[in-house]
């Protein structure tokens, strides 16, 4: 399956979410999980977001990718023009849009998840407790593997990316046609991610490095360990 093909199958759960609708109840209920995790993983991570040279890099992974942060324009994108971003854009950069944006699909799926199995516990405050019995109740522990699996492959290929002069300079070369053509958030996107990506010494070793530590993290919430996110080793 090509790029093409990748984006056109993941758009199609991404449209199915019910996160589209106009269910206000739902809507607030999953802002709440979504601000409970976006917090969850800036505390996990604080040593990484301390570092000048990372924190422009796992903040991106944590909104962009890991959060889903303007994904719709994005989407809408894709799907209104995504033959003519097949052409003018290089395949391996699409095939590492396709892996991000799955990965922020997943996401997305998974907590509209927790939303289904949390319920009204969702009108009070979210505590650990009450978040650990909801991600065991909506389980996918597949889909959740999946998720670290993308996001662990996604910084060798923008390593790849952001040190190839050629591709540099053939992404820059398509900034005002792919504006032209109607696909300038996904473009800006892509852009974006190389920006902040190239003071990284090794975005690979660090995408590696987080992955890592949310599966540790997973496993225990899995295990009912006590306290799923306290400790957690680096390595």
């Amino acid at each position: 399956m090509n790029a093409g093909e990748q984006l056109q199958n993941h758009l199609e759960r991404f449209f199915a979410l019910r996160q589209h609708g106009d269910d206000a109840l739902f809507l607030a209920r999953l802002g709440r999980v979504q601000a409970f995790q976006r917090q969850r993983l800036m505390d996990t991570h604080q040593a990484l977001l301390e570092d000048p040279a990372l924190r422009p890099g796992v903040t991106f992974l944590l909104d962009d990718v890991y959060g889903g942060r303007d994904l719709l324009p994005v989407a809408r994108e894709i799907r209104r023009a995504l033959p003519k971003a097949m052409r003018l854009l290089p395949e391996k950069v699409m095939a590492t849009s396709a892996d991000a944006l799955e990965a922020a699909i997943i996401t997305q799926e998974l907590d509209e998840a927790l939303v289904g199995v949390l319920g009204e516990r969702l009108d009070l405050p979210l505590d650990d407790d009450a978040y650990g019995d909801g991600y065991r109740a909506a389980g996918h522990p597949e889909q959740r593997r999946r998720q670290l699996q993308l996001v662990a492959g996604l910084g060798h290929h923008i390593d790849r990316y952001v040190r190839s002069r050629m591709v540099q300079t053939t992404f820059r070369l398509v900034r005002r046609p792919a504006h032209a053509a109607g696909f300038a958030n996904l473009y800006d996107f892509m852009d974006r991610s190389f920006r902040v990506m190239k003071p990284v010494p090794s975005v690979g070793r660090l995408l590696e490095r987080i992955a890592a530590r949310e599966a540790r993290i997973m496993d225990r919430l899995f295990d009912r360990h006590p306290a799923p996110f306290k400790d957690v080793p680096n390595e």
